[in-house]
């Protein structure tokens, strides 16, 4: 299993729930909608940030966390490598400033 994790900062036009709105209606669906989505993508989650902090610890400067899961890293290769993904995930990505995989 192959798990990767976007860490996400939003545009500096989009407030925050713009953001998370947009994320959710828009662009979920349009990722969720590809054909190698279906074919290769186990599982998608998005984290939403909540603001608080826990004690000990700092908030994020991170909008959002896309969990992607894969069965191998052929398949993460092969989906992120596909027409539906270049054409049509990579244009809408626009609503990020920053997307940092770890």
């Amino acid at each position: 299993m192959i798990k990767l994790s976007i860490l996400m900062v939003r545009r500096s036009d989009f407030t925050y729930d713009k953001f998370i709105q947009y994320w959710r209606e828009v662009h979920a669906p349009l990722f969720a909608a590809q054909l190698e989505s279906k074919k290769y993508v186990r599982r998608c989650i998005q984290d939403h940030r909540t603001g608080d902090a826990l004690p000990g610890t700092t908030a994020s400067n991170f909008d959002g966390i896309a969990e992607i899961w894969f069965d191998d890293i052929s398949g993460a290769k092969a989906f992120f490598e596909s027409d539906g993904y270049q054409k049509n995930v990579i244009p809408d990505d626009g609503l990020c400033t920053s997307i940092r995989s770890v």
